[in-house]
């Protein structure tokens, strides 16, 4: 008698709602529609008092609709989105991210079924410089349960109400998403309003251990550098740092010095305990390199500099921290441009002013290295 074989398992067609809190985003909010379109079978809109087409966009995406009026907190209209969710699983965008491979959506998520929550890559982008800014991670796909809700007035975050474990897988390239939302005209007015949201929440629940993370990017921007370091400073003394952001707490603290002049030599100490702590991203190696360069160790900071550039071409796609590196390898080139020229390597100097331009074609003094290299024989 033949023995049979035994049938493949298929995972049935999971549902999946697409979520979002929006006020006056007719701007960006149909490029992210567009991009969930074909994978989501319900969406969810939560309008906070949009004036704008922002309703009528979302209407013609054929988003169910649910106004509400802002009261400074951003927890609870996404949580109004996820209780009208009828979908298994979530994804929750907002209106200024979208995903990059957008027919690959589906097929990715009902991959990563079994799992609870995954966390996507997001890429960063100022559209005003037409650049990357940062690679980060970012919890943006759950399974719709009960126990998932987000907490927080700001900085909102993810929680497992009933106080247990959350797991988490992450996802891969599949699933990446671009965010524009930070341009550099855009930002302060945001910063302003998160430092007055975390000072509420405070009041409410008192100081945590996450409002230190949010607090130091808050005062970073604002131009507060002492309080960034304070703030800084017991981040990394806590037990609880934020998933994948340990990156960010160091160049906070290391531009906070930078900006306040404390020597390099001090600067190169965060610098050596931040590669020791994260020795697979490769924006501390330019650090170091570029902080070298000011202690004219140049021999050394050619070997960072490299280093730096041969860890980011060869990055793992599982490397799972922040990475701010595309927000500096202009410099990384430029840099680098100067040594070889120094060392007379004229012809690697261009090529590698060449790249810089590439990434920062409206910078001033990268057109003036590429002209005094082009002059020398």
């Amino acid at each position: 008698m033949r023995k049979l074989k035994p049938t493949k398992k298929i995972k049935p067609k999971i549902k999946i709602s697409a979520c979002y809190m929006v006020k006056n985003e007719e701007i960006n909010l149909p490029r992210s529609l567009k991009s969930i379109k074909a994978a989501v079978d319900e969406i969810i809109v939560v309008d906070t008092g949009s004036i704008d087409k922002t309703v009528e966009i979302a209407e013609g995406f054929g988003a169910k609709i649910i106004k509400t009026t802002w009261q400074d907190d951003f927890s609870t209209p996404r949580n109004m989105a996820i209780d009208s969710a009828s979908g298994d699983w979530i994804i929750f965008l907002d209106a200024d991210e979208f995903f990059i491979y957008p027919d690959k959506v589906r097929s990715a998520i009902n991959k990563l079924s079994d799992n609870t929550t995954i966390i996507i890559p997001r890429i960063d982008i100022d559209e005003e410089q037409q650049r990357e800014l940062n690679h980060d991670w970012s919890m943006r796909i759950f399974k719709n349960v009960e126990w998932l809700r987000y907490r927080g007035l700001i900085h909102e975050h993810l929680t497992n109400i009933k106080g247990g474990e959350m797991p988490y897988i992450f996802g891969n390239n599949d699933l990446t998403i671009h965010h524009t939302g930070y341009a550099a005209s855009k930002i302060k007015n945001k910063l302003q309003r998160n430092l007055e949201l975390i000072e509420q929440e405070e009041k409410i629940h008192g100081h945590k251990a996450r409002h230190d993370i949010a607090l130091a990017d808050c005062y970073m921007g604002l131009g507060d550098y002492e309080k960034v370091i304070h703030y800084v400073k017991a981040a990394l003394k806590s037990s609880t740092v934020e998933l994948t952001g340990r990156g960010r707490l160091y160049r906070n603290l290391m531009n906070a010095m930078r900006n306040l002049n404390q020597s390099d030599d001090e600067v190169l100490k965060v610098i050596d305990e931040a590669i020791k702590m994260l020795p697979q991203l490769p924006e501390f190696y330019a650090e170091r390199a570029i902080t070298l360069c000011d202690l004219n160790r140049l021999d050394e900071a050619y070997d960072n500099f490299k280093k730096s550039l041969s860890i980011w071409q060869n990055m793992s796609s599982d490397t799972y921290e922040n990475s701010y590196y595309p927000r500096i390898i202009d410099v990384v080139y430029a840099q680098l441009a100067e040594l070889e020229r120094l060392k007379g390597n004229i012809k690697a100097a261009r090529l590698n002013i060449a790249e810089a331009i590439k990434i920062a074609p409206y910078n001033e003094m990268y057109q003036k290295l590429k002209t005094q290299y082009q002059k020398v024989k």
